[in-house]
């Protein structure tokens, strides 16, 4: 995921034993990567409903929204683009080529847009915490916060779309027309599309790294004064919620940082046990939403209880309904 070189699918099988004992621990990868995406993409679109319940004049709370429904999206293009890749099966060598070079386009743009988004979070909280009385001001003008973040990320990866943009070629051993990504740098060419990653590297992992780490450490400080004063218990829980989140999201784009300076060093020599972690990590942070929430959100455990009462009842009274109808019928 990191890797943005990384787009070749092989279709070739081989008959060395190295390769089918690497291909064992990128299925038991996918395997992992499978089942925490699809509990993410369902505790996201959960954890997405009760915020909606809450979000009322919380901009904080509207921002983690978004996310959830961003990572929904994300984990989908992830599991197309990559996790798909690491199983060795016709099934998932079809979809993955169908689907493969468009999805990883649209994952890696957004990508880039919930790396931002997770800081406009940071940077809300930083500012909820230290500038309590001018908080009202990121609700009044989120909007046009989050649309130019859409636009600084559609532009950002034009680059990236135009360098690898998907070309039409005849796949025997599947029978039909599919498509691939050229691997020399399209108009950028090789010198300049190295270039362009070290402008990614920059804006993609620098910028946003230093600003949520910065704020980790405002949030903290915060967080612990609050501890040894009398704050209120949803300002606590809703910072911890923050630094908790920020802290898994700082993790993994460290490690998806590591992986593309690897690249931009010696492109001749990528470690594919190390992407694979990479794009576990990816999978993992946004997955872990809804833990966080219900783990320190207090109020998002009331909200969500609530819910949850209220489905019951709903499907409590269509069973009742059915059962009256059926004994109607008799």
């Amino acid at each position: 995921m990191a890797n943005i070189s990384r787009t070749e699918i092989r279709y070739d099988d081989s008959n060395d034993l190295n390769l089918n004992s690497q291909q064992f621990g990128h299925e038991t990868i996918a395997w992992i990567a499978t089942v925490i995406a699809i509990c993410g993409v369902f505790g996201n679109i959960l954890g997405a409903v009760v915020l909606h319940r809450m979000q009322k004049t919380n901009s904080g709370v509207r921002l983690l929204k978004y996310l959830s429904l961003v990572d929904v999206i994300l984990l989908v293009l992830v599991f197309l683009s990559s996790i798909l890749l690491l199983f060795n099966t016709h099934v998932a060598r079809t979809v993955c080529a169908i689907f493969h070079p468009f999805a990883y386009l649209l994952a890696m743009a957004l990508y880039t847009f919930e790396i931002y988004l997770t800081v406009l979070i940071a940077v809300q909280r930083c500012t909820a915490v230290t500038f309590p009385f001018k908080s009202g001001f990121f609700l009044r003008v989120i909007n046009k916060v989050l649309g130019a973040v859409a636009v600084f990320t559609v532009a950002f990866n034009v680059p990236l779309w135009l360098t690898f943009w998907p070309r039409p070629y005849w796949n025997p051993d599947l029978n039909m027309q599919l498509f691939y990504q050229d691997q020399q740098g399209g108009f950028l060419g090789i010198d300049g599309f190295k270039v362009y990653i070290g402008f990614v590297l920059v804006f993609r992992c620098v910028i946003p790294l230093t600003i949520l780490i910065t704020c980790n450490i405002i949030l903290t400080i915060s967080s612990r004064r609050q501890n040894s004063g009398n704050g209120q218990t949803w300002n606590k829980g809703f910072t911890a919620l923050v630094v908790a989140i920020t802290t898994m999201s700082v993790v993994t784009h460290d490690v998806s940082a590591v992986d593309l300076l690897l690249w931009v060093i010696d492109s001749s020599t990528t470690n594919t046990d190390f992407q694979n972690v990479v794009v576990l990590l990816i999978t993992i942070n946004c997955s872990t939403n809804f833990i966080f929430y219900y783990s320190f959100g207090k109020i998002f455990r009331q909200n969500f209880k609530s819910f949850f009462k209220v489905v019951l009842n709903v499907c409590c009274k269509e069973n009742n309904e059915e059962e009256n109808t059926d004994l109607t019928s008799c």
